[in-house]
């Protein structure tokens, strides 16, 4: 079956192979509305009670990746948690079976039904990570939050960089995310974490423009629509 990927709103990704069902930082709820008052411009394509995937993955302890109102709903059987270990605790707390958590640091290299999975630095939190995700013969690098340092992105090479752009709250601005998409020789570039909080969001045609500069091509994922990531190539 092919590799697919679903944008599911901010840093938020489901991939699929037809097989597996990965989520990456799923934020489904209204919690950073109920906690902070910071209200969705859009609908999550996807409600909290309906996530089931067979691993889900948290790149970090932040409200819109770690979302605990959706967690505590979700039916967790059957479901496997891969996060970096500050994140364990609350796991655990919101019902998670501790046997369920795989530690999911810097640097660890796992493989689950198919799929390669490599937690890579992110500059955001303590212990923060994005996602190489290895597929197919196709390479995505999810960076998760991250602003850009020497570290970020240093070693990799992907063929798709799935990139925040919204340039605030420790995230890398378009500038930095064109620099980033050509340390990793990305050849596609999709941009994220933006349209869902007006507080937090930016527009991703810079982007996309910078990236054809480079001779790269870029692509806006439609929220809750499934792509090939062949197609993206």
């Amino acid at each position: 079956m092919a590799f697919t990927v679903k944008w599911l709103g901010q840093g938020g990704f489901e991939l699929s192979d037809g097989e597996a069902a990965i989520m990456i930082d799923p934020y489904l709820s209204d919690m950073v509305e109920r906690v902070d008052g910071v209200k969705r411009m859009v609908q999550a394509p996807v409600k909290p009670k309906d996530a089931h995937p067979d691993l889900y993955i948290i790149t970090h302890d932040h409200m819109d990746h770690l979302d605990e109102d959706t967690l505590s709903v979700m039916d967790k059987k059957g479901v496997l948690f891969a996060a970096p270990d500050s994140c364990h605790a609350k796991l655990i707390e919101l019902g998670v079976k501790k046997d369920d958590i795989i530690p999911f640091n810097r640097e660890t290299v796992t493989t689950y039904k198919g799929f390669e999975l490599h937690a890579v630095y992110a500059k955001h939190t303590a212990d923060s990570i994005g996602v190489v995700v290895e597929k197919d013969g196709i390479k995505a690098y999810f960076t998760g939050d991250s602003e850009l340092t020497n570290e970020v992105g240093e070693n990799i090479l992907c063929d798709i960089l799935f990139t925040c752009i919204n340039g605030k709250w420790g995230n890398m601005g378009i500038d930095d995310a064109l620099i980033l998409a050509e340390r990793v020789q990305a050849k596609v570039g999709v941009p994220n974490h933006y349209g869902l909080f007006a507080e937090n969001t930016a527009d991703p045609v810079p982007f996309i423009e910078g990236l054809e500069k480079a001779n790269k091509k870029g692509y806006l994922m439609t929220l809750g629509k499934v792509f090939e990531l062949a197609d993206l190539l």
